[in-house]
């Protein structure tokens, strides 16, 4: 089987059978095969031989009208596009090949590839974003246009589109060959709906692992049209109520393209939501420094960064991380220093995900200055005495705690920080790839969507944060009693 295998067509397979409850033991009898082979290309462990694919195709597309489930026939005309029986059989065939070029590459996908299907009133929301995430192909080069109205979309689809599984994001390592360009109506976006905004920052994590781009655009609205080039394109019309009046899809290279280049035309660069820099370019800049200096502070911090070591721990680090580079390392020291500084001495609102300090206390993991590195037992016990200490005894810091996060959806992502103040605002993402985890916000309005986000979490988030110190206080002596434990097994 090609290397290029992403079990398009066992998915697609065990799809059309249990849809219509047709057992895999009756393909079997119909093919004339072992019901082991059937098992093989429902796994994706194997494929058929492509001599015999257009056969396979053929009779379990007949097998399916003939023997299919009435319920599940109608789900399939649903899905398909197709009007009656023979249009579906016709559909269920051109999909089957469709799905083997998809998985090996060895027969001629546009041959056998319907021109295009609509539906109306789909009967599935979801339909067209399924496949989308199903068949896009990650194992190479890709091209990806998307013109979407985001924020009117229900959270499955939301979530569908952002890339986000239960277990977290789906692209896991950095992938520059993935150009991905998305066009969305920002003013869709409202401050006040805290999940939405959290979505959408992990939708930035998830993405910025690729060559990505935003933009705003008000034709994203009412619309969801995506294209991944030579591969695959649709279109979703959305009603006044946002649900789906209707769909399109085609796998015509041609036509595919074509979209692609729609949306494409679309982009403008002055409405670039955000630029991707590093924290070494922010120091050299000073616009680090100036993210200190700057009135209204507000952070929200879901990990751990260099602003809250303490001076004998950032003394460790910043030999261990910048090395000869005497230049940087000087940068780094000032910035510290003004950072303690302006923890002692001006009004700052900080708001702390309780995970932020659990993660921290079972993986060591500090983001300093955009390097990763991992304290001892010993040394996190150290860091999280200081910060008990430095939350107690600064009196112009106004603290806050996230407790346990705000929806399930996100529970195994770690939360990344939000730098905000009068000046520069920017993200600093978990992503794992801390050479692009730096966004800063470019766009007025999105600047204005993420203060009154911090807003709405300070003021009206009472069911998860805790505003009580000494709460806050008592969480962290708890987490420096596990940290004194890691140190007597270490």
């Amino acid at each position: 089987m090609s290397e290029k295998n992403n079990n398009s067509f066992g998915a697609l397979l065990e799809q059309l059978l249990v849809t219509a409850n047709i057992k895999n033991y009756a393909l079997a009898g119909e093919l004339n095969y072992d019901v082991s082979y059937i098992s093989k290309w429902l796994s994706g462990k194997s494929v058929p031989s492509k001599k015999n694919i257009e056969s396979i195709a053929r009779r379990t597309a007949d097998l399916i009208l003939a023997a299919g489930s009435e319920e599940g026939q109608e789900k399939l005309r649903y899905r398909f596009g197709a009007e009656n029986h023979e249009e579906l059989g016709e559909k269920l065939y051109a999909g089957l090949l469709d799905a083997y070029a998809q998985a090996t590459g060895k027969i001629n996908q546009d041959k056998y590839a319907s021109n295009a299907s609509v539906m109306v009133h789909p009967d599935s929301q979801y339909a067209l974003l399924q496949d989308y995430v199903r068949q896009a192909d990650l194992s190479g080069t890709m091209n990806i246009a998307v013109l979407a109205d985001f924020f009117s979309l229900d959270k499955t689809a939301k979530l569908l589109l952002a890339g986000i599984e239960k277990d977290g994001f789906r692209i896991r390592r950095m992938r520059d060959d993935i150009h991905i360009h998305f066009i969305i109506d920002i003013t869709q976006l409202r401050g006040e709906s805290v999940y939405d905004v959290i979505l959408f920052i992990h939708m930035l994590t998830n993405y910025s692992l690729t060559d990505f781009s935003l933009l705003h655009s008000h034709f994203a609205s009412g619309k969801l049209v995506f294209s991944v080039m030579d591969q695959y394109a649709g279109m979703n019309i959305l009603t006044d109520n946002c649900q789906f009046l209707c769909m399109a899809s085609t796998r015509s290279k041609k036509e595919v393209n074509g979209i692609f280049s729609e949306i494409m035309s679309l982009e403008n660069p002055d409405r670039t939501m955000f630029s991707v820099t590093s924290i070494e370019r922010m120091l050299q800049s000073h616009e680090y420094i100036q993210t200190l200096v700057s009135p209204n502070i507000r952070w929200l911090i879901g990990h751990i960064t260099e602003h809250f070591l303490s001076p004998e721990i950032f003394t460790e680090l910043s030999g261990q991380v910048f090395g000869e580079d005497r230049q940087l390392a000087a940068e780094a020291e000032r910035a510290f220093l003004l950072a303690q500084n302006v923890l002692y001495k001006k009004e700052i609102s900080m708001i702390v995900y309780d995970t932020a300090l659990t993660d921290f206390i079972l993986s060591g993991e500090v983001d300093f200055f955009n390097q990763k590195v991992t304290l001892t037992p010993k040394q996190r016990k150290s860091q999280l005495e200081f910060l008990r200490d430095s939350f107690r005894g600064k009196k112009n810091l106004q603290i806050k705690m996230i407790e346990e996060g705000f929806s399930a959806d996100f529970r195994y992502i770690t939360n990344p920080c939000v730098f905000l103040s009068d000046s520069i605002d920017y993200l600093r993402l978990e992503n794992g790839a801390y050479e692009k985890n730096i966004l800063l916000l470019s766009d007025k309005t999105l600047r204005g969507i993420f203060s009154r986000f911090f807003e709405e979490i300070w003021n009206n988030s009472h069911e998860v944060v805790i505003s009580d110190l000494s709460v806050i206080l008592k969480k962290v002596d708890n987490l420096i009693d596990a940290a004194g434990l890691l140190v007597n097994i270490d």
